[in-house]
């Protein structure tokens, strides 16, 4: 009972030195701190849940008297989060996107309910019905929407575009590193599944990189949204049964607006941005958009460029059979001495054959 108001307690400074608009500094420290009585909380409780409502606040099914009269938990009730429950500690990235959405920070965007960002639950109604449905089909629910959305002229629904992000990072981290490749099963679908399989592999490619938390979590948010300039391109050019040179010349300018749309999102957004504007840009000059000036790509313009290269060789296009993943992974190696980077390359063998991230990669048959 005391870890439980002690975590509670760091959460409301959590939310509250968001409310105030607190500098970058401050959010680290009461985030941190939050994190730190999360962590305490689940030795003692495996599975806390907590329930929030106008009235007050619930953990588990014993009410809080000491902080009835905490302020966040009708604030929280009013932003959708009724239960929260932790399965597992989550990554402290994880943990900081949802108390962005939870103090109002992030459009709420119908986020789905049942999304579990590594180890957090929260929502509505978060009931323990089992489901055939595949492990990361709720996060494909809601990439999809983000995709209709900004294809009906509407903005980025960041909030949605963030937690989703932040929640296939944690999946990558687990335990096991597996990552499933999903496949649409229509054309419309194909957009989305891309993106979630993109960001899956970015995120491993960045563990085995060993790059730092930080460019880990803005891989994941580039990953997801390197190709959101699609949206913008003609339907009836991604749709067509085979592309003919000028549908080509259509479809290379979904980098730019791509890197458009997502620097209208703000700050958070500036590498997803540059990510989105160079992840077709080549070491030989072969790639587009065309630069007036030469010079090096982002570093997570390279790995995603790789991962974006692999999933699409995995599926069927107008002018290709899809391909399976050694033959992919060959084509790649090949094309790693004019047009990849070759560490990245590299990495991304080891990690789909199981060689540098723990537990391997496990690839699915589409």
């Amino acid at each position: 009972m005391i870890a439980a108001a002690r975590f509670l307690r760091a959460l409301g400074d959590a939310l509250d030195a968001r409310s105030r608009d607190g500098a970058d500094a401050q959010l680290r420290t009461v985030d941190t701190a939050c994190h730190e009585r999360l962590r305490d909380l689940l030795l003692e409780d495996g599975r806390p849940v907590f329930r929030f409502s106008r009235d007050g606040l619930c953990y588990g099914a014993l009410v809080l008297s000491d902080l009835a009269v905490w302020p966040w938990s009708a604030r929280l009730a009013m932003r959708g989060v009724e239960r929260l429950e932790f399965t597992a500690l989550p990554g402290i990235g994880t943990l900081a996107a949802f108390l962005d959405y939870a103090a109002g920070l992030l459009p709420a965007g119908g986020i789905a309910p049942r999304l579990t960002p590594d180890g957090l639950r929260w929502g509505l109604d978060l009931g323990d019905s089992t489901s055939d449905r595949h492990p990361l089909a709720e996060e494909l629910d809601v990439v999809r929407e983000v995709f209709r959305s900004v294809e009906r002229g509407l903005t980025i629904r960041a909030g949605d575009a963030m937690l989703v992000s932040a929640a296939l990072e944690g999946h990558v981290q687990g335990t096991r590193l597996v990552v499933p490749l999903l496949a649409g099963t229509e054309r419309e679908d194909y957009q989305p599944a891309h993106a979630v399989n993109t960001t899956l592999l970015a995120v491993a490619l960045a563990h085995s990189l060993e790059l730092p938390a930080t460019e880990r979590a803005e891989a994941a948010l580039a990953g997801l949204l390197h190709d959101i300039g699609m949206t913008r391109m003609p339907a009836q050019t991604l749709s067509a049964a085979r592309f003919t040179p000028e549908d080509r010349e259509v479809l290379r300018s979904h980098p730019l607006e791509g890197a458009r749309l997502l620097l209208r999102q703000g700050d958070r957004f500036e590498t997803a941005a540059v990510v989105a504007y160079e992840h077709h840009l080549r070491k030989d000059g072969s790639g587009y958009p065309r630069l007036s000036y030469p010079r090096a790509p982002h570093r997570l313009s390279e790995v995603v460029a790789v991962c974006d290269a692999f999933d699409a060789l995995l599926a069927t296009r107008p002018d290709r059979p899809a391909l399976d993943p050694a033959t992919a992974l060959r084509q790649l190696e090949r094309s790693a001495v004019t047009q990849y980077d070759a560490e990245v390359v590299s990495a991304l063998g080891a990690v789909v054959l199981g060689g540098s991230a723990p537990g391997g990669l496990p690839l699915t048959v589409r």
